[in-house]
């Protein structure tokens, strides 16, 4: 991408075309006789906005100041994000493009940049003082019609507003939070008749059904551009065969699991005013997923951190002693690993090589001063005895790892030479969780050389 920078000739700049911004119907959710509607369930939403600022002043492109942020859209919506804005004028409409740094976890992230009509740098201050931006994300749903972040400002027509100092819309973390705790799953089922689970399906946790329309195309009867037609998910939680019936038109609902489900069954069902009736069933016989309940024993958790050993994991430090990982052992050691065991009678006692889809089994882990901690999928060692045994290695953790800006500022240590961060951590299996004590984390030190030269040049001081 070509970009036109404060301090840098702006002629002759060119605009990448999904940058262009185009003439847009100002958003109407709740009129009467409008197709846009207000999303309040998490499916589009946006992040945060602000001046791009460059380190040496904020991004510019002709006359017009840069605003760059993040829109974010449910994981398994399969929709991509655009946004709206007006400063005074007509209403512009822009294309948002995928993003490469880790999303809000249950999220797809993206990145939206406007400036076609805003005010610059050469804004009269009075002029300036006076301007009040307005943007708003939203996605195109497949039947048509445009679904808007409302998740935010809950009023029909209530869109962000920008205005002066700041001039910016921050980040609000109690927004459309990740999901709260291990027991959370999707159910997607893709366009092209596949379906799969993604997360923890456990008793009495949560899940989330995010269907295709294209699946289901039968019934579509609609008067004055409006759906008269519907497209049911019929939940089934067994043993103890509790029903739940729930629309996926227009979103991907959540609902709760049974606190004694140790399998789910879904079909589906489209109806329309005509009487029109199709079925997604398997051909009759359903779509299972198995519930995940923790295993017996999850434990043995420990870091081993050794230049060479016959072995990756023995010999590990019990995971309450923590841990030291500095300059000497990212540049000498090659193993780094952390290790745990887990025992389930009748799945771990044997060699299955479908075991990793039997068992969830994941890292959640923080910088220290992070507010949600993040999950890494752990892949198996080996079977040691009866039990499975996984390993994860810090290098792919390390915060201070090459060309990589370390998710918090550190700190510098006494000396001038070294500056650190805390990294926590615990272990989940099937929503089962290994931690030092309820409501508390392992942790381990990260140590690396002060002003770092890549850092010191690419990452936010």
């Amino acid at each position: 991408m070509q970009r036109c920078w404060l301090m840098i000739a702006l002629a002759g700049c060119a605009i990448a075309e999904h940058e262009r911004a185009q003439t847009a119907e100002a958003p109407l959710a709740g009129q009467d006789g409008s197709h846009d509607q207000a999303d309040r369930s998490c499916t589009v939403v946006l992040r945060g906005l602000e001046r791009n600022w460059t380190g040496f002043g904020f991004e510019t492109v002709g006359d017009s100041w840069v605003w760059q942020g993040t829109v974010e859209v449910a994981e398994g919506a399969g929709l991509v994000p655009s946004a709206v804005y007006q400063a005074g004028g007509e209403w512009k409409q822009v294309t948002a493009t995928p993003i490469d740094r880790p999303p809000t976890p249950g999220f797809v992230a993206y990145t939206v940049r406007i400036f076609e009509g805003l005010p610059g740098p050469s804004t009269p201050p009075d002029e300036l003082a006076a301007t009040t931006i307005e943007m708003v994300p939203f996605v195109t749903l497949a039947e048509g019609g445009r679904l808007f972040d409302h998740n935010r400002n809950t009023a029909a027509l209530a869109n962000y507003r920008l205005t002066t100092p700041d001039f910016a819309v921050f980040g609000a973390p109690t927004i459309c939070t990740p999901p709260s705790g291990p027991t959370r799953a999707t159910l997607i089922f893709a366009n092209d008749f596949s379906e799969r689970r993604e997360g923890v399906l456990a008793p009495g946790g949560e899940m989330t059904i995010s269907y295709d329309n294209a699946r289901l195309t039968q019934c579509r009867d609609s008067q004055n551009g409006k759906p008269r037609y519907d497209i049911t998910a019929h939940v089934r939680f067994d043993p103890d065969g509790e029903r739940r019936d729930v629309s996926v038109r227009d979103t991907a609902p959540t609902i709760p699991v049974s606190a004694t489900a140790r399998r789910v069954v879904v079909w589906f069902e489209n109806t329309s005013a005509s009487g029109c009736q199709a079925w997604d069933s398997n051909f009759g016989a359903n779509y299972t997923f198995d519930a995940m309940v923790p295993p017996q024993f999850i434990g043995n958790v420990g870091t081993l951190l050794v230049r060479d050993a016959p072995d990756p994991c023995e010999g590990r430090a019990n995971a309450r002693s923590g841990f030291a990982y500095d300059t000497q052992v990212r540049q000498r050691d090659g193993i780094t690993n952390l290790c745990f065991e887990v025992y389930q009678p009748g799945l771990t006692d044997r060699d299955d090589p479908d075991l990793w889809q039997k068992l969830d089994v994941e890292v959640a882990w923080r910088v220290a001063g992070q507010l949600p901690f993040q999950r890494t999928y752990v892949n198996l060692d080996r079977r040691v005895g009866n039990n499975a045994r996984y390993k994860l290695s810090w290098r792919d953790l390390d915060p201070f790892r090459p060309f990589h800006c370390p998710e918090q500022k550190p700190v510098p240590v006494p000396g001038g030479m070294y500056e650190q961060l805390q990294l926590e951590y615990f272990v989940v299996v099937n929503g089962g969780e290994v931690r030092p004590e309820p409501g508390a984390a392992f942790g381990g030190t990260f140590t690396d050389y002060l002003n770092d030269p890549w850092r010191t040049a690419n990452c936010p001081q």
